[in-house]
């Protein structure tokens, strides 16, 4: 993995907008092999030439030449999927594994999540006039997930997994706005360029995120995001990702139980919006 850990060991050492394209690469490196250079540059919130910039400061020809290093790399290391399991593993065995960690993760959330913390963050949800999402690589499908579980409480929710709407949504945040950023690192910096934007705005800002990365440190609150559990700047996270949609599961149902009884006439009505959508009036889960 030998480019990765050149990027992930680099970092402090690149200027602000390579450090960008970096952080954007190791957020999902698999993707980047496959993207193209105005898409990475989109991602990191770029120009196109700083991409080629920083494959020249670590010593690719290249953009091109670095995607072939960084194919060459995850190729070169079968477990890149998870450190939980080794080549070879049949499927009896990796099922376990993966149950195993998976109910790991779900222990460590019991031992580690702040009941106190919880129930601020439910509370900055319930007074929010309107709540926002921000994630991206990894963390964008976490946070699509967040508004589909959020939405339906009444309170208008929206996901933004594009740094430049991110920007926007942060620069026109006030002080009734409540902003949940994901990240399993807390270390891209595009993210916390949008946080610094938002505070600056009025807005609240709750992470779920590694305590103490610099994301955590621009926000009112922060929630853990199991980021110890797994090294996402290698693996394809798993673990973590479980225990980031388990706490958005815990504050859907805290808000929820804040908001009072009257929440069940209004999911009630949403999931009845869906009656008849289904060949024999079966209505799979909103």
């Amino acid at each position: 993995m030998a480019i990765l850990k050149q990027l992930q060991s680099s970092l402090d050492l690149l200027s602000k907008a390579e450090r960008r394209v970096a952080e954007a690469i190791l957020d999902d490196p698999e993707s980047v092999v496959h993207t193209t250079t105005a898409e990475l540059a989109r991602r990191a919130g770029v120009s196109d030439p700083m991409v080629s910039r920083l494959s020249r400061s670590l010593g690719c020809k290249s953009f091109p030449d670095l995607k072939v290093q960084l194919a060459k790399s995850l190729a070169s290391n079968s477990s890149f999927l998870t450190e939980d399991v080794s080549p070879g593993d049949q499927a009896d065995t990796y099922i376990v594994k993966r149950i195993n960690a998976n109910q790991s993760a779900l222990e460590y959330i019991r031992r580690s999540l702040d009941g106190a913390l919880v129930e601020q963050a439910v509370e900055l949800l319930r007074q929010a006039g309107r709540i926002d999402i921000f994630g991206m690589g990894g963390c964008a499908a976490i946070a699509q997930d967040a508004q589909h579980k959020l939405f339906r409480l009444g309170i208008p929710t929206a996901a933004h997994v594009d740094n430049l709407m991110q920007r926007m949504v942060a620069a026109a945040a006030d002080k009734n706005s409540v902003i949940l950023l994901i990240s399993f690192t807390g270390s891209t910096q595009a993210l916390i360029d949008a946080a610094m934007t938002a505070r600056e705005s009025g807005a609240q800002l709750i992470a779920i995120t590694a305590p103490g990365s610099p994301l955590a440190e621009v926000c009112h609150l922060t929630l853990t995001s199991g980021s110890e559990l797994e090294n996402t700047a290698i693996y394809v996270p798993m673990t973590t990702r479980i225990v980031i949609l388990t706490i958005i599961d815990i504050l859907a149902t805290g808000l929820a139980l804040a908001l009072g009884p009257d929440i069940d006439k209004q999911l009630k009505r949403i999931k009845g919006s869906l009656d008849g959508t289904k060949v024999g009036n079966v209505t799979e889960g909103a």
